[in-house]
């Protein structure tokens, strides 16, 4: 293990095997530090080391994948010392970050159906009530704030996202036994984080809705995913756009031509507010 300092951020490598090297950046759920992990990652690529063949990353780390062969691992972190050694304010960057508008019906009968099966009570009331508020309440809060998404992980497409505006941060306790399974498109909501379920999956989060938008398609089906079978990429953002179950039935009826509506755009580091 070797550590040096990133700003005041401290980056520790860990040796992992023989050809994975793993760059943690620090240990909260940060959107600051997810943005330097992002940040990051696209600054390394730019670099083109050889042997370096795939960059994966969490909330607050990365995972390089090498190939021993064209280079070792005292020559990998070499190489990202002299990047470090240049300074860079990662904050001070701007990554592509797509707005995407993601459909939800909220306290659907699908995730109540499904919490009455593993012989839960719906999640909805509780997870209001654990906030203080009333179902109504919940609702007007989770819309009222964008989200950004940290990563991709878990499951092909599932991912992970938190309040841009820590003021309006819901928060909910995981299940002490997980479901068996979860239907396609719930909104699940854990600690300080959401997540959407891509598929028919275990999980032990809270259930608080579902949308009918594909999240993940392996045929590529819709335009959306003309450039990969996952819709979301990390640094994305979300928007609620809170929906009937007459929408939601009309918008899944026609879900292979449905407009999926992404606005391009940028994002710096400096307009995140932290932790989430």
């Amino acid at each position: 293990m070797e550590m040096a300092s990133r700003g005041n951020t401290s980056v520790i490598y860990r040796i992992c095997g023989d050809r994975f090297l793993m760059l943690e950046l620090g240990d909260e759920v940060d959107l600051q530090l997810n943005f330097k992990a992002i940040s990051l990652k696209d600054v390394i690529e730019t670099e083109k080391i050889q042997g370096v063949r795939e960059i994966m990353f969490a909330t607050c780390s990365l995972l390089i994948r090498y190939d021993p062969f064209e280079i070792d691992v005292r020559g990998l972190i070499g190489r990202l010392k002299a990047l470090e050694a240049r300074g860079i304010d990662y904050l001070d960057r701007s990554i592509p970050s797509r707005l995407i508008h993601v459909p939800i019906l909220f306290n659907d009968r699908w995730t109540i159906e499904c919490s009455k099966a593993h012989n839960l009570p719906p999640d909805m009331e509780s997870v209001a009530e654990y906030n203080g508020l009333s179902i109504e309440e919940f609702i007007s809060v989770y819309v009222s704030t964008d989200y950004w998404v940290k990563y991709l992980g878990f499951c092909p497409g599932e991912i992970s996202f938190n309040v841009l505006d820590p003021a309006k941060e819901l928060r909910a306790a995981q299940l002490k036994v997980p479901r068996t399974w979860t239907p396609q498109g719930a909104i699940g909501i854990y600690r300080s984080g959401n997540c959407i379920y891509p598929a028919v999956i275990p999980g032990g989060v809270k259930l608080i809705g579902r949308t009918p938008l594909l999240v993940f398609d392996i045929h590529q089906r819709n335009p959306a995913f003309k450039e990969s079978p996952a819709l979301f990429r990390a640094g994305d953002r979300l928007r609620v756009v809170p929906i009937d179950e007459k929408e939601y039935l009309a918008i899944e009826k026609n879900i292979d031509s449905y407009p999926y509506k992404i606005e391009e755009g940028v994002y710096s580091g400096k307009e995140l507010k932290g932790s989430a």
